[in-house]
This record gives structure tokens, C-alpha cells and sequence, in this order.
């Protein structure tokens, strides 16, 4: 949640919708990953609001953005999305020699 920008949804439904519905989500377009190869991110596109989700090996990543976002940001954010999931297995691997 962003300081000071009031929610849309009360916290209940924030609460259920990022344990239960956003990893099904995924899980769901990910059935396909064999056909059409790796999911880049998946966008839900609301009238007032777009979600963004970004799978990393131990996490998902979820952003709230403004429906107007330019697909491009989305592009990057994605890219930073993965440098520091790769960043982080290497710290992993060095924590563990």
C-alpha cells in the first residue's frame, strides 16, 4: 500500500485476494508455460486500477498502478523483477559455501 492513496478494496478482501486468488491466478496461465514458454507477467486491467503480477522463484510479485501505465514500464519493472531474483541466488550461493 502506498502512503497517503486511499485502497479500493477494504484490507479483508486484500488479505484473501493475495493469498488465495493471486496465486491461482498464476498458477492457472502457468499450465500453458509448456505450449508458449515462460510467463513474462500477467496484467489484470480494471476501469480504475491495473494489477500487475511478476513470478520470481520464491515470491510473487504484485503492483497496483494506474490504468494508464505505459506497457513499456511494465517491460522494465519486469527486467528488475528478474535481475534481483538472480541477484539474490547469487548471494544465496555464496551465503552457502
Amino acid at each position: 500500500m502506498r502512503e497517503g492513496v486511499p485502497s479500493l478494496t477494504p484490507d479483508q478482501t486484500d488479505r484473501h485476494f493475495m493469498t488465495v486468488a493471486a496465486p491461482l491466478m498464476v498458477d492457472a496461465a502457468d499450465k500453458l508455460r509448456h505450449f508458449c514458454g515462460n510467463i513474462r507477467r500477467i496484467s489484470v486491467r480494471y476501469d480504475k486500477v491495473v494489477l500487475v503480477f511478476y513470478r520470481t522463484t520464491l515470491h510473487l510479485v504484485i503492483l497496483s498502478l494506474e490504468p494508464q501505465v505505459d506497457q513499456a514500464l511494465l517491460d522494465m519493472v519486469g527486467e528488475s523483477v528478474r535481475k534481483l531474483e538472480l541477484e539474490s541466488a547469487e548471494v544465496e550461493k555464496v551465503k552457502e559455501t
